[in-house]
């Protein structure tokens, strides 16, 4: 189980890692995908914003309306990262005055139950996993790689 502390600051630095990848995209390239069989861009930077409301449903109770999930389609890349980036702040408030004993309570997500801990671990860890398919989807579509947890062709990692 992880602490509140060291998942705020577990969020605070991947989000913001997120946040770089997708503002490194080529706007003009939403539609790109690597496969026919792959999500595009828009779609994968979707499921980053999508991931903080489920977060705010399961571990804050929020009501969300999970129908925006099918028509939530922005036309740029500014607007996706702007939403992110709006509802990974609010989930840092959020979680920053949420009791830690919070953190141990039950959630039920896919007919499983698991610490609401746990259950924000893994939006973060489907986050970073998905991040990976964009960096090489931003090189694919002829941008540039911006560090993530060190060099790369593209950047010397001086936002570590």
């Amino acid at each position: 189980m992880i602490g509140k502390q060291e998942l705020l600051k577990l969020f605070k630095k991947e989000f913001a890692t997120t946040l770089r990848v997708m503002r490194a995209f080529p706007e003009n390239k939403l539609d790109f995908a690597a496969h026919e069989r792959s999500s595009n861009a828009r779609k994968i930077m979707s499921t980053f914003v999508f991931e903080m409301y489920l977060i705010e449903s399961y571990v804050f109770g929020k009501d969300i309306d999970r129908s925006m999930f099918k028509s939530y389609a922005p036309d740029s890349v500014q607007k996706l990262a702007a939403d992110f980036e709006a509802q990974s702040a609010n989930v840092i408030s959020k979680l920053e005055t949420l009791p830690e004993i919070e953190m141990s309570k039950e959630v039920e997500f896919a007919g499983r139950k698991i610490s609401a801990n746990e259950f924000m671990l893994m939006m973060l860890f489907d986050q970073i996993h998905h991040r990976g398919q964009m960096s090489v989807y931003i090189r694919m579509a002829g941008g540039k790689v911006p560090s993530i947890y060190g060099p790369s062709a593209d950047d010397p990692g001086t936002n570590l």
